[in-house]
């Protein structure tokens, strides 16, 4: 008899991410795999919940113990996508490959500052003879160090499936943003783990390599084509277009609005804009929008572009700001613009720009109506106000020495960030002329907010510190984070006092202390309240984007 399968496990990530040695063990998973897929509904992505309780039940039934949850997820997840991944033409493909299957003794590739590997193709390297196959059907090939970018990549390329190779860990972080996202993506996980010359089953990577079929009928929803419009628009043409009646001729521009419409189109993920053309097309042509073939050019006027682009300009103009209040040197891999110009022109640039969004909005009001405009403008207007208390809070902390406590903390994380997410939510179902309960959609600004605050925190002692080159810089300044509340609160404030600074010491108190695991676990509480708020909802579209967002942000 085999064991009873739970509804969820509590194991903790390493417990649950092997892959079987044994070949046979594998197939049969994956056999059981291909059959627990026939009934999901295809029409949209399946739910980290529903891999795992479908892998629970594999598992049970294989009488596997509970350490390969992860790799079983994998193969549901591959039996899903299989289908619609072998109906996209190989040169709309994505083979991502880890840099640690190369032989590193041998290779005499160099990685770019992106952590992208240059491979050279050294003799008898499976990299290179994996590479050399896609490359010749058509494929793109990324061979990262790290995990790859998974959203950026899809954003910023026109490919429409994803093939990718790498640890259960890697592909837990990148792939699972994929699925969410609705891209057609199978994987192959490493049979051995490690930072260097690890293996794979390269048959099997082949076998999708080559893996081609007819059009699935049947398609899942997805969000790349909204994700990447919201990219397109700040295309120099494109923005040159949506902002032509709020700047001068370029032949006329001033030091200024030259420096700062640079700024505008340097770099970002252009999330938040994102959110407000998901928003309006959710709430003005329901589900229906979120399709591969949609018209975005036909179903988003050219005001509501202008809106999104005026959310990305206001969060740019308090990026300039927030950049002089903390010291901060760099951005977007890039010198800050108070390095390169100064503070006094750097302040400059961000008043600017908090006068040219608040204009963009003001002068859609003949299209979108000056009622739906004068809403949109005063919840962004609050959202201002909101962030400088929020961002007050944290100065008054830093240069006053006072005591930080964690409610503090996580209240001060609440008006920097919420009011953001729920200004772009708001401005395009407002739009869109949707019914809004503002009060459910502020409180699930704040739960995601919250959790992206905290989130952030916790990857300043991760390796990379996201669009920043300088890693740690919020242990240096003692940045008054929720960490160091957590650390505060357990009494040890002489000790971080006489850490002074230093990155190790105050990273060992921090796990003496177990706050790293305080801030994970609130994570995960803010994250999972956000979820049941999005899953309350009644509109369907609506529900699917406030999931999407919540997975892919936090």
């Amino acid at each position: 008899m085999g064991r009873s399968a739970p509804a969820s496990t509590n194991a903790q990530p390493a417990e649950i991410k092997q892959v079987p040695r044994d070949g046979t063990v594998r197939d049969a998973v994956r056999e059981l795999a291909a059959m627990s897929v026939k009934d999901m509904d295809k029409t949209r992505p399946p739910l980290r919940e529903e891999l795992e309780r479908q892998a629970l039940v594999i598992l049970d039934r294989l009488s596997l113990p509970e350490k390969y949850l992860g790799f079983t997820m994998v193969a549901i997840s591959n039996a899903f996508w299989r289908p619609q991944f072998e109906g996209v033409s190989f040169d709309r493909r994505l083979l991502f490959l880890p840099n640690c299957l190369r032989d590193r003794d041998a290779c005499q590739g160099e990685f770019d500052s992106r952590g992208l590997l240059n491979c050279v193709g050294c003799r008898d390297c499976v990299v290179r003879h994996m590479k050399e196959t896609a490359e010749a059907r058509g494929y793109r090939v990324l061979i990262f160090e790290g995990t790859p970018p998974v959203l950026s990549e899809l954003t910023e390329c026109s490919a429409d499936a994803i093939l990718g190779v790498a640890c259960l860990d890697s592909l837990d972080k990148a792939f699972d943003t994929a699925n969410q996202m609705g891209v057609p993506s199978v994987a192959v996980p490493l049979l051995r783990d490690g930072c260097a010359n690890t293996a794979v089953e390269t048959d099997l990577v082949r076998s999708y390599l080559r893996a081609a079929g007819p059009v699935s009928p049947t398609k899942s929803r997805t969000y790349v084509p909204l994700l990447r419009e919201s990219v397109r628009i700040f295309a120099p043409d494109s923005l040159a277009q949506l902002l032509s009646d709020c700047v001068s001729a370029s032949d006329r521009m001033s030091t200024t609005e030259s420096v700062a419409l640079e700024w505008i189109g340097a770099g970002g993920k252009r999330f938040r804009p994102f959110v407000t053309l998901a928003a309006y097309a959710a709430g003005k042509h329901g589900k229906d929008v979120f399709s591969a073939d949609a018209d975005l050019g036909g179903l988003i006027p050219p005001s509501v572009r202008r809106i999104a682009v005026a959310i990305e300009i206001l969060h740019k103009a308090s990026l300039v700001h927030d950049d002089i209040e903390d010291g901060d040197g760099f951005r977007y891999g890039r010198e800050t613009i108070h390095r390169t110009h100064g503070t006094g022109p750097a302040i400059n640039v961000g008043d600017f720009l908090v006068g040219l969004g608040y204009r963009l909005i003001s002068k859609q009001a003949e299209t979108l109506g000056a009622g739906c405009v004068a809403d949109i403008l005063a919840q962004l207007s609050a959202a201002h106000l909101d962030l400088c208390r929020g961002q007050g809070a944290e100065l008054l902390w830093r240069n006053n020495g006072s005591a930080l406590k964690p409610v503090d903390a996580l209240s001060a994380y609440a008006l920097k960030t919420a009011p953001a997410f729920e200004a772009a939510l708001y401005a395009g179902l407002r739009a869109a002329d949707a019914d809004v309960d503002k009060g459910v959609i502020k409180k699930f600004s704040v739960y995601l907010g919250e959790a992206y605050q905290v989130l952030n925190d916790l990857q300043d002692w991760r390796e990379h510190k996201g669009n920043k080159v300088v890693s740690g810089r919020d242990v240096a300044v003692e940045h008054p984070t929720l960490l160091r509340a957590f650390a505060l609160e357990a009494g040890a404030k002489r000790r971080l006092t006489g850490a002074n600074g230093d990155a190790d010491k105050i990273r060992s108190i921090y796990e003496e202390l177990g706050v790293f695991e305080k801030a994970e676990a609130l994570v995960e509480k803010l994250r999972s309240r956000a979820i049941a708020l999005a899953e309350s909802l009644e509109d369907p579209a609506l529900k699917d984007l406030l999931l999407f967002i919540v997975r892919t942000v936090v």
